[in-house]
């Protein structure tokens, strides 16, 4: 998100997820094709190989190297996307381009303090210390819903590869909803009420009597699957404007790696069946609820620009909030 700016970060986040949906249509295309784990395996693992060249194709973020201080870094970056794109970069706007860098700032007095470790800088701020918990809880619940609803929709009446397809397919909608959700609600706004909508969805299947509309539990499936589609979108975008730029890869590592134990609980989650039908859903549900009514304590960041320091982090919204609050 670092390398699109403040406009272009929903857009681009956007883009991204709806090429992951396609990928999950294409997963469920090969499985009904090949039928065979191994062949599936060697014909997805394949194309991953490709990311190899990522270091290559990608330049590091410039917003990193000047929190940094690594100003010739940035000058080779420019220099590159000018020759790319046919342009030409005088050697007058480079130097007051690296004399406006070089000036001492509060803000770099600022970074200069805070040159101890990425831990040492969280342990020092309780605001930080709530603010990547809360975090970490919302990812671990997005990606154990989100998972979680993937693979428990082979349990449906109807063939299991149509349904995997098909909540595959309500993800691009959801990721253009959110698009325009996040941009013109807030990010907060849509973090939150995506997660409320998916946990009372999956909850609600349960009140529906056996027997009758036999194709209202799918749609409220669908529904919980779009509603958790749109927070995992969101939540990309909504953590990386709300941790710092010098540790920003650093607390968008521990979230994520956070979440990553909620892809790995959430295959399990199909043995609990055998306890109790409902209770995978049930689980999903109430986990859903609660991150969304934490996610309501996050700060609005609609418009602002990413925050470079600590500081800067903990006072996100405090500015509109003083403002909201300062008599007329």
């Amino acid at each position: 998100m670092e390398m699109a700016g403040v406009k272009g970060r929903v857009l681009a986040s956007t883009i991204i997820c709806c090429l992951f949906a396609v990928g999950e249509m294409l997963l469920g295309l090969i499985a009904m094709w090949l039928r065979s784990w191994r062949a599936i395996l060697r014909m997805v693992y394949g194309p991953a190989l490709l990311a190899i060249l990522l270091p290559v194709l990608i330049p590091e973020s410039v917003r990193w190297l000047l929190a940094n201080g690594k100003h010739e870094k940035v000058e080779n970056i420019y220099r590159k996307m000018a020759r790319i794109n046919g342009l030409q970069i005088s050697e007058e706007a480079l130097g007051a381009f690296k004399d406006m860098n070089m000036v001492k700032t509060e803000k770099t007095e600022q970074l200069a303090t805070e040159k101890k470790s990425p831990a040492m800088q969280i342990l020092h701020s309780s605001v930080m210390i709530t603010r990547l918990l809360a975090c970490s809880f919302c990812w671990l619940t997005n990606t154990f819903v989100y998972y979680g609803l993937s693979l428990n929709s082979v349990a449906f009446a109807g063939d299991k590869y149509v349904n995997f397809i098909l909540v595959a397919i309500v993800e691009i909608p959801a990721y253009f909803l959110t698009w325009f959700l996040t941009d013109y609600v807030g990010r907060k706004a849509t973090l939150s009420s995506s997660f409320l909508l998916s946990g009372a969805f999956c909850l609600a299947i349960q009140f529906v009597p056996t027997g009758s509309m036999s194709f209202l539990p799918l749609v409220l499936y669908l529904g919980g699957k779009w509603c958790i589609t749109m927070s995992f979108s969101t939540i990309y975008i909504y953590t990386a404007e709300l941790f710092p730029t010098n540790l920003r890869h650093s607390l968008l590592g521990i979230c994520s790696m956070t979440g990553r134990m909620g892809s790995i609980l959430s295959p399990q989650t199909p043995l609990l069946a055998q306890i109790m039908p409902e209770l995978p859903l049930i689980l999903f549900g109430c986990m859903a609820l609660a991150a969304g009514l934490l996610s309501l304590f996050f700060p609005e960041t609609l418009g602002t620009k990413l925050p470079d320091t600590v500081c800067e982090a903990e006072n996100i919204g405090k500015v509109q909030q003083e403002l909201q609050d300062s008599p007329s």
